[in-house]
């Protein structure tokens, strides 16, 4: 006699700009198979997205006939599936739930998590789409300061169990824009970067300088220059400083937060963490994709359950 918990209740997918998660996830958030997938970045159109789920549900939606597709992430925006609407903070879990975008595809119900807006606390738009499920997913608690590391790092406060304010900062992205095309890194690659002595110097010269980080990146290339700096660890002390940066203006911007939480890749959320305790400050880390289930399988329970 089977597990009821391990009976597949709805089929989960984190779609990304750059690659797609495909989940076949129990009601107690068990992943009992996964797939992944190209990004929506990569598909030209509708017809290439839907090409793309068929290919990752694959058979199970054989042999699972019944059971919905809940996605959140860039499937939702103006180049995904359907365009999913943002929500204005303050938005909570059970808001998510009630107004996904609905639609069927081959006879197959299909539902999209809206993504997030806010007004940020320097009075500009903000947005998100995928992280706000992560959030949900890791911070149980329902409280804190939520920092998402990647090509475009999120961070969020969460009060009473409701995301209540956010900005992102293009730290991933102009790490990997300077790797591949400026003269600071010899390398043409986007850098991957280790908790080094270097990476150390990049976060204390962020800490320490009077200058601020437009002034400090070029001294990525006149520490090489002069010797200070060897052209392998030129990367890391690239990284310290993008990433002390970063760290600097998310506690000028919320200097009363004092629980952090990390959530993403252990490779990334090691280094920021290391960071904020040059900082003086610590960190619990979550894994994104076990972030990204249970905030699918709450959202779920709170829309799809009847």
């Amino acid at each position: 006699m089977s597990d009821y918990n391990s009976i597949p209740a709805f089929i989960g997918v984190d779609w990304g700009t750059s690659k797609a998660r495909f989940m076949l996830i129990a009601s107690n958030g068990e992943v009992l198979d996964e797939r992944t997938g190209p990004g929506i970045a990569s598909l030209a159109g509708v017809d290439a997205i839907q090409a793309a789920c068929c290919a990752g549900v694959g058979a199970w939606v054989l042999r699972h006939a019944d059971i919905p597709i809940l996605m959140c992430g860039m499937v939702g925006s103006n180049i995904g599936w359907r365009t999913a609407p943002y929500l204005m903070t303050p938005v909570g879990v059970d808001a998510l739930a009630r107004d996904p975008v609905r639609f069927e595809y081959q006879g197959r119900q299909l539902f999209i998590v809206p993504g997030v807006e806010t007004m940020r606390l320097d009075g500009a738009p903000d947005l998100m789409r995928g992280e706000e499920t992560q959030i949900f997913g890791a911070l149980a608690e329902g409280k804190g300061l939520a920092c998402l590391p990647g090509t475009h790092c999120k961070w969020a406060t969460v009060s009473g169990g409701q995301i209540t304010g956010f900005h992102t900062a293009l730290t991933g992205e102009l790490m990997a824009l300077i790797g591949k095309h400026s003269i600071l890194l010899n390398s043409r690659n986007a850098p991957h970067a280790t908790a080094s002595e270097a990476f150390t110097a990049g976060v204390q010269a962020i800490q320490s300088r009077p200058v601020g980080l437009e002034t400090l990146l070029f001294t990525v290339r006149s520490l090489q220059i002069k010797g200070e700096l060897s052209v392998a660890s030129a990367a890391d002390y690239l990284c310290g400083l993008c990433i002390g940066a970063d760290v600097k203006s998310a506690l000028t911007l919320y200097p009363h937060e004092t629980a952090i939480t990390l959530i993403g890749t252990p490779a990334l959320t090691s280094l920021y963490r290391a960071a904020l305790h040059m900082f003086g400050r610590e960190a619990h880390v979550v894994n994104g994709n076990d972030a990204v289930v249970s905030g699918l399988t709450q959202i779920y329970m709170n829309s799809l359950v009847s």
